[in-house]
């Protein structure tokens, strides 16, 4: 079929990014944050292209250019500062996650050879540790707008450089401007989060970033103010969400702890935002925790059968309808862009119902990381969404259901791990396909479905596979109590090999039923699950564990661990 996209300016790299936004936006407002005081602090889009220009002046003065960047801190303008100032002076960043210990903040820090760190408050009392294990670092800059001033530093910090650059353009010093960024040479080495293996560093260059940022916009028409609730070195979180942002004019608004999404939302009001599954689910789930609990379901669902009534006939009430429920999300949330892994269906369509649409879509760090996503023109429930307009995708030996390994290739595929030539070669094809391990097939109008894990797949002694995906997708749907699930492989004493379910289970749930009767149940419910599958599907053993698993900063469970804790 032929998809429609809309129309978008296609970027040459992320110099032409801020200087087309503030051209385009001016002094309208760009970021929202809350100070260390909690007072609100607004920054422009025309601020940002002057503050990049000075941060990135000062930089190539203190020797940046071609040199390898560390960046560690929280979610701030700041942070999006220091990305772009060192990228257009034509050095390499490093995004690192604050949640990493020392040892293996310095281990990455090794690994990515890089000679500068810049960091944020959360990383301050570790920042001599790791440059005494860092020698090849020549100087640590703290990110910190707020602070008081140098004297509470050993070394300049980014304010000091503001003021620093800002003299040096003002006596006509053209360095930074002059810089040529060549869109095909690596501008970002990004770690992944190591789901199923240790971290390889992804080498991203502007024109695989800008592919996604086009990619975006040509199947969103996104709203006018966000919220950003996930971690900024992610590259779903930085590439599509704040840098998506600059470019459609979008104001992002910073929340400053997951403990205060709730009122964030209340403060700063958004229209959309981007999240992963585990997030959505859970706003899904508290909505109507809080119905049963106000003894409202029973009038929620009929206001939801109703209004399904009315849009059968063109009349949509669902923000009149449901306005608590949309209040209780700042008043204005109405489409949440959700990636990472693949959502429910169900949950699509229950936040749907309410008024929120929610577009999933489908991403790898190695592809920068949008693949596809379903939107507005193209909602196929069940599935990832269409590809952007750079990609090809196809499906490698496919099974008889037309499952295989999904590939792909386009200008949003990275240029190698660094330094791993031997992990480069071992994620492409011979003819240059990216391989990305995940499988899936392609299904009506093109959209794409993931099924599973390459690496997860479970393949038993009589030759049939069982993506463990799957069966975790229909345990979370069908047992309302359960967390957090992992399916798995275990070889028991005899050295057979059966199917386990490992469950966190709701923690009030446990409360009130016991820990014995609320494992007792699981496994009933489990065994009552098995008989709607394959003899060959059926899970063996049953098991509750009583904290949650181990996760990567984007939520995603961590199976290597899990599986290793467990067998």
């Amino acid at each position: 079929m032929d998809v429609r996209y809309y129309p978008t300016h296609r970027l040459r790299d992320l110099r032409e990014l801020v200087q087309r936004s503030a051209d385009e936006f001016g002094d309208r407002t760009a970021f929202k944050e809350l100070d260390p005081a909690g007072d609100l602090r607004s920054y422009s889009f025309s601020q940002l292209r002057d503050d990049v220009a000075a941060l990135g002046t000062a930089l190539l003065a203190l020797g940046v250019a071609g040199r390898h960047v560390a960046l560690v801190g929280e979610s701030s303008y700041s942070y999006v500062l220091s990305y772009l100032a060192v990228v257009n002076a034509g050095a390499v960043i490093v995004p690192l996650d604050r949640e990493l210990t020392v040892d293996e903040l310095v281990l990455l820090v090794r690994k990515s050879d890089a000679d500068l760190v810049l960091y944020g408050d959360s990383l301050a009392a570790d920042v001599p540790a790791i440059r005494g294990d860092c020698p090849r670092l020549t100087g640590a800059i703290s990110m910190d707008l707020y602070s008081a001033g140098t004297a509470e530093r050993d070394e300049l910090g980014v304010p000091d450089l503001l003021r620093i650059g800002r003299e040096l353009l003002a006596h006509g010093d053209a360095r930074f401007a002059s810089v040529a960024i060549d869109p095909d040479a690596c501008c970002a080495i990004l770690f992944t989060s190591g789901t199923t293996g240790a971290n390889k560093g992804v080498m991203l260059t502007p024109r695989n970033i800008t592919a996604v940022v086009h990619g975006a916009y040509s199947l969103h028409r996104l709203r006018s103010v966000s919220l950003s609730v996930l971690p900024i070195n992610h590259s779903y979180e930085f590439n599509l969400h704040v840098l998506g942002a600059i470019f459609g004019g979008i104001t992002l608004c910073f929340n400053d702890s997951v403990k205060h999404v709730r009122e964030n939302l209340g403060r700063f009001r958004p229209e959309m935002t981007l999240m992963v599954p585990m997030i959505v689910e859970a706003l899904y789930k508290n909505i109507w925790r809080e119905a049963e609990k106000n003894h409202l379901a029973t009038h929620l669902r009929y206001g939801i059968w109703l209004s399904n009534a009315l849009r059968r006939v063109g009349v949509d009430l669902r923000r009149y309808y449901f306005k608590p429920v949309i209040d209780s999300l700042g008043g204005r949330l109405n489409m949440i862009i959700c990636g990472g892994a693949p959502l429910r269906s169900e949950v699509v369509k229950g936040m749907s119902d309410l008024g929120i649409e929610v577009y999933n879509g489908y991403g790898i760090t190695e592809c920068s990381p949008l693949i596809s996503s379903n939107c507005v023109r193209n909602n196929i429930p069940g599935s990832v969404g269409i590809p952007i307009p750079c990609v090809r995708i196809r499906i490698d030996s496919p099974d008889a259901d037309g499952n295989g390994e999904i590939q792909v290739k386009g200008d949003n595929v990275m240029v190698g791990y660094y330094k791993d030539d031997d992990a480069t070669a071992r994620s492409f094809t011979p003819d240059g396909w990216f391989k990305t391990g995940d499988l899936g097939h392609l299904g009506r109008r093109d959209a794409l479905f993931i099924t599973g894990r390459q690496k997860n797949l479970i393949i038993l002694p009589n030759g049939k596979n069982v993506q463990p995906e799957e069966l975790e997708e229909h345990l979370l749907a069908s047992i309302d109590y359960v967390q957090e699930v992992v399916v798995h492989a275990s070889t028991d004493e005899a050295g057979v090999e059966h199917i386990v379910a490992t469950a966190f289970l709701d923690t009030t749930f446990v409360q009130v039923v016991g820990s014995d009767e609320a494992e007792a149940r699981f496994k009933a419910d489990v065994a009552r699950h098995n008989r709607k599958l394959a003899g060959y599907k059926q899970i063996h053993q049953a098991q509750v564990r009583d904290c949650e698993f181990t996760k990567t900063s984007t939520k995603k469970i961590k199976r290597n661990v899990a599986q290793g804790a467990m067998t």
